[in-house]
């Protein structure tokens, strides 16, 4: 599926298709739903580098409302980028994703909830207020982080 070659605001459109149908894994193998993940999260990583290098220089830059909107439309996209069904092998997803769906539910809300508040920052044009969001942004993918994904693969 064409879906492999996704990069910046495509990442977006295949998220919102993949909330449309109820999940991404309609046609794309376990490799190809991986691959979009690391990409959504590659993504999703670059935009909280970018949005801390304007808060430690004191002013937010011309591109960090775009930056905050893909971190909100990643909030809103988790749960689609890991349906039910085959893994790749290359996943670190432990299984309690799926068997902990409200607890995983709830990690996709508070991250939600966190890039909102970088995105009110970034609308204020206030650093000191974005640092602390993106603080809570970092928090929020650990959290998820420690309780969902596995040691990296060899």
């Amino acid at each position: 599926m064409a879906l492999l070659a996704l990069h910046g605001s495509r990442i977006a459109a295949a998220l919102a298709l993949g909330l449309a149908f109820g999940g991404i894994a309609l046609a794309a193998s376990p490799d190809e739903q991986q691959h979009m993940r690391e990409t959504a999260m590659k993504k999703a990583g670059g935009d909280l580098k970018a949005l801390s290098a304007d808060a430690k220089a004191g002013a937010v830059s011309a591109g960090a409302a775009a930056k905050a909107k893909e971190l909100i439309d990643f909030g809103a996209g988790l749960e689609a980028l890991f349906p039910e069904g085959p893994q790749s092998e290359k996943s670190r997803a432990l299984p309690a994703i799926w068997t902990d769906k409200a607890g995983f539910s709830a990690k996709a809300k508070d991250l939600q909830t966190a890039a909102a508040a970088v995105s009110a920052a970034v609308t204020a044009g206030d650093a000191k207020a974005l640092a602390a969001a993106i603080d809570q942004t970092g928090a929020a993918c650990g959290a998820c982080h420690k309780a969902f994904r596995g040691p990296e693969k060899d």
